[in-house]
């Protein structure tokens, strides 16, 4: 969007909870504002010309309906209402030019940038039809390049209007507006699929399909004449064909937005991954030279975070310092590994479940292989858990990226995930998955976190903070109901942390408790539910609940292990670096803060998370060989989890869920 222009005399009020900071644009519908929310973040406030023609029900019926559009490559729209007798919408603001100004300002796009318009435009119309919208009025001036690639907006605006005034009129701009829509038939999808291919041509060519001009001849070209797609080698081949069949004058030999989108993207992506694969790919490629500075950096015993899927293991090479294995804490009452595994609990209080002992029985242990790699895990049924996810760090060396693999929960069988730019974690049976992209990072307005659950197929993204905040270090809960990110004052290394978030999945919502800043440390799940821990000063472990009250300080224990807390009987138990010997670890008793056992060090054997209340997670590394191998609280190893060469377990990501 272009910068904000001062206010106007005449401008209304602005909504309870917005503060207006000056005028975006106006036009026929309406004037769109940049405004500040009450939590401090950027939006666009757009303020209709309509007004509700007596009941406003249904114009918050209509503007209810477009609320429901999937974030893919859209500016989201995150409130309406009415206000001062004038309905308004609220939508993510997005810093970046419209196609149309681009088009004008330096003419038609080239290569990847108009491949990765042709797959944003796309997916975006994908969201907001399969949301029971219509768009009506798709053009260039309605697409916005920002940062992170293609955002569509401006969807649904014509039937709030209608719905605002009563009146039904004809909406739209003339050379992208199908033939339907001048002969009283009215405009459903497939005049937005011809509106979608007159955008395209225009954006590999520089001129709409069908030319401007006077509105009459304009409109007598649509209605009879053919399209003009140019000479251009950008408009070739597949794209070409496609774009053809949309201009069809007739709305039922067009393409449907959902089918156009399979067909670029080919028949290996299954019909549910599509938004997914279609926003990823309408995201900006990352230049090779840009690296860590844009995530925040911790040392590596508090880099990661404990909760399942997850406890952390360093270290990968690349991006993140250090590799990293993950375990999931064992749980009774888990589904066996030939039930598909529950869906997440929607309640945020529900408890977590008590902690098993593991059973050391004599069952068969299996050798599986690492695909690919020298790594063969050991895997025991009585053990409860299995890995459930890998990803490979020697594959994309120096890139902000690696190939992640997800394990068939019943086959067994690892399948390719897509290239992740952060470590991955599951949920139990590693059915949900939560991940932080770096494109991310090119977002300037808000961060977020993508949830993708195995078992549907479904993929969303869930804001989480708004700029300059930027979120790390991510964990789920033990139920799998919550999602604990650490929130850091910006995006750089040095930055402190600054509180943490708490993402709902079922409900799709974060709630952020900003906390004083003390250094640069992570926020990991604490020993009870609803409460987090974190480190303080002068080797003090500090417990918050979620509302960010202090519950307890427990001094002199020493730095706070990222693994963090474990249910066990009478409270639970954390781990830290001991105080007097910060190269062993300190397993305390908690709320007691009295100490329970020490692993001392030997050199090769770093602790890296909890299996249970009995049991810990370790790498024991050698010069040629590694192992993962599973402690008892003594520091005994129970028995081998996995092992390979060392430069393999080094830059090889394992997450352990239960099964």
């Amino acid at each position: 969007m272009p910068p904000a222009a001062p206010r106007l005399t005449e401008d209304p009020e602005p909504p309870a909870g917005y503060r207006l900071l000056g005028r975006l644009g106006a036009g026929g519908q309406g004037v769109v504002y940049l405004a500040e929310s009450a939590e401090g973040g950027r939006v666009a406030v757009k303020v209709l010309h309509g007004s509700p023609a007596g009941d406003p029900g249904p114009f918050l019926a209509e503007a209810g309906l477009i609320r429901r559009v999937r974030a893919f490559c859209t500016a989201q729209v995150v409130d309406s209402g009415v206000a001062g007798g004038r309905p308004y919408l609220v939508t993510e603001y997005v810093d970046g030019p419209s196609l149309a100004q681009v088009i004008e300002e330096r003419g038609a796009l080239r290569g990847a940038e108009l491949v990765r318009l042709v797959f944003g435009t796309l997916t975006a119309l994908t969201a907001v039809h399969q949301a029971g919208v219509v768009h009506r009025d798709f053009k260039p001036a309605n697409v916005l390049l920002g940062r992170d690639g293609p955002r569509v907006i401006d969807f649904g605006i014509a039937r709030v209007l209608e719905a605002a005034s009563g009146a039904d009129e004809l909406v739209g701009t003339p050379p992208y507006m199908a033939p339907e829509q001048f002969d009283g038939s009215g405009a459903g999808a497939p005049a937005d699929m011809f509106a979608w291919a007159s955008t395209v041509v225009c954006a590999a060519t520089g001129g709409p399909p069908f030319g401007t001009g006077p509105t009459p001849a304009v409109i007598n070209r649509i209605l009879h004449g053919p399209p003009d797609l140019g000479t251009t080698a950008e408009l070739d081949g597949e794209l070409r064909e496609l774009v053809s069949a949309c201009l069809d004058k007739d709305p039922a030999r067009r393409p449907t937005a959902a089918g156009a989108l399979m067909r670029l993207l080919g028949e290996r992506v299954p019909a549910r991954q599509a938004l997914s694969e279609g926003h990823r790919r309408a995201a900006p490629e990352v230049p090779h030279d840009v690296a860590a500075p844009a995530r925040p950096t911790v040392p590596e015993r508090s880099r990661r975070p404990r909760r399942p899927a997850a406890v952390a293991v360093p270290a990968v090479a690349g991006l993140l310092a250090g590799g990293l294995l993950a375990a999931r804490l064992l749980a009774s009452g888990d589904a066996p590994a030939s039930s598909p595994p529950p869906p997440p609990s929607p309640s945020p209080s529900a408890p977590s479940a008590p902690a098993a002992r593991p059973t050391m029985a004599a069952a068969s242990t299996t050798r599986t292989r690492v695909p690919g790699s020298g790594i063969v895990l050991h895997e025991n049924p009585a053990d409860g858990i299995r890995v459930s996810f890998y990803q490979d760090w020697r594959r994309n060396p120096g890139t902000p990226g690696a190939p992640g693999f997800l394990r068939d929960p019943r086959s067994g069988a690892f399948r390719p995930a897509g290239n992740l730019s952060q470590a991955t974690v599951a949920a139990p049976g590693g059915r949900l998955v939560a991940s932080l992209s770096f494109t991310r990072v090119y977002t300037l307005d808000y961060d977020r976190v993508q949830i993708t659950d195995r078992a549907s197929g479904a993929s969303y993204e869930v804001r989480t903070v708004d700029r300059p905040l930027f979120t790390g270090d991510l964990s789920w809960s033990d139920d799998a109901a919550r999602i604990l990110l650490t929130v850091y004052a910006e995006a750089s290394a040095d930055a402190p942390s600054v509180g943490f978030t708490v993402v709902d999945p079922a409900a799709r919502t974060a709630r952020v408790t900003r906390l004083p800043s003390a250094g640069r440390h992570p926020y990991v799940w604490g020993p009870e539910p609803g409460t987090v821990m974190h480190r303080g000063s002068g080797g003090e472990v500090r417990v918050y609940g979620l509302d960010g009250r202090l519950r307890r300080a427990l001094p002199g224990v020493g730095e706070l292990h990222p693994a963090g807390a474990v249910a066990a009987p009478g409270g639970g138990l954390f781990l830290t670096s001991c105080p007097d010997a910060p190269a062993d670890t300190c397993v305390w008793n908690h709320p007691s803060g009295t100490g329970k056992a020490r692993i001392r060090a030997d050199g090769r054997t770093a602790v890296r998370g909890w299996l249970g209340a009995d049991h810990l997670l370790a790498v024991r590394r050698g010069e040629k060989t590694s192992e993962v191998v599973m402690l008892d609280l003594s520091g005994r190893t129970v028995r081998v989890l996995a092992d390979g060469p060392a430069r393999d377990i080094d830059k090889i990501t394992l997450w352990y869920t239960t099964r």
